[in-house]
């Protein structure tokens, strides 16, 4: 799965509102993972980045250089390419 890296400014007006609910004061300082255009934030999560760490490796030959937790058992591997303006993601 592939997702555009976007700003705050770039979130449409109902996914700000779930930023700031999310994340305060910090939602317009944050990046996030585009979401799907026809999601909304009540049936889709809004991923922001600003608990993702690097990290180099490969998981079942999906290679990746971030990585995020998102649950106690789950976690979520990113490959941002090298301008930081897409992602392939990856959950396990």
């Amino acid at each position: 799965m592939k997702r555009a890296i976007v700003s705050f400014y770039e979130l449409e007006k109902n996914w700000q509102d779930e930023a700031k609910s999310n994340l305060d004061e910090y939602a317009e300082e944050s990046l996030y993972l585009e979401p799907d255009e026809d999601s909304n934030p009540e049936d889709h999560i809004l991923w922001d980045l600003s608990q993702c760490m690097p990290a180099i490796g490969v998981h079942e030959g999906f290679k990746y250089n971030a990585t995020m937790a998102i649950s106690n058992n789950s976690a979520m591997l990113l490959n941002i390419n090298d301008n930081g303006e897409e992602a392939k993601i990856k959950f396990v």
